[in-house]
């Protein structure tokens, strides 16, 4: 896998496990686990798409969940 994050026509982003940090709800107890696979998200279920105080990229879900992403907010602007 030679990607960060790719993209299909059909609205699907998937993300290299190894470029998440963290997958959160927050107000709860555990967190998702990632184990080794791309993580898939349908963009349709993205509520907004922002950056951590660190500047790293921060997905909000419509189901409450947090997708951080070890990339940087500029990195992105630049691809």
């Amino acid at each position: 896998m030679s990607y960060i994050l790719k993209t299909t026509s059909q609205g699907l982003i998937y993300i290299k496990a190894s470029s998440v940090i963290k997958v959160v709800k927050p107000n709860s107890i555990e967190g998702a686990k990632i184990l080794g696979k791309p993580l898939i998200i349908n963009a349709n279920h993205i509520g907004f798409l922002s950056f951590d105080s660190e500047g790293k990229v921060t997905y909000f879900m419509a189901n409450g969940f947090e997708i951080s992403m070890n990339l940087f907010m500029m990195k992105l602007k630049r691809l």
